[in-house]
């Protein structure tokens, strides 16, 4: 790594595979995020779903879901952010839309376990060059 941080958009997929199983590699992901070797960010729409997701498949309640995003090293990005660049995105699936417009905006790359995005980061490869 040269010394300054790679920039990422995480989607909800990892974040919970993060919260999940936080030896896995997606938690391995946040791990470099905690000790500053990455810098993670995503949308308010991957927030809405996290919590959505935490409560529906872990049974979390809504004071430990919001401990837990609480505790995430994300940068959740507003929608008046990223809006103006919702129309220059290629997926087709609507949900993922501010993912991707977010990604164009601070022009990086998006670890998903999705593969429908263009710029989608494979998480092996991208481990490796954190490690």
């Amino acid at each position: 790594m040269n010394g300054s941080k790679i920039n990422i958009v995480i989607d909800t997929n990892v974040i919970f595979m993060a919260l999940y199983d936080p030896t896995s590699k997606a938690g391995k992901v946040i791990n470099a995020a905690i000790e500053n070797k990455i810098e993670l960010y995503t949308t308010d729409t991957v927030q809405e779903e996290i919590r959505r997701v935490l409560k529906r498949e872990i049974r979390l309640q809504d004071e430990e879901i919001e401990e837990k995003i609480r505790n995430l090293p994300i940068l959740w990005i507003k929608k008046e952010i990223y809006a103006e660049f919702i129309n220059k995105t290629k997926v087709k699936h609507k949900a993922d839309k501010p993912l991707e417009a977010l990604s164009i905006l601070l022009n990086c790359g998006i670890l998903s376990a999705d593969h429908h995005f263009k710029n989608r980061l494979d998480i092996n490869k991208f481990l490796e060059k954190i490690e």
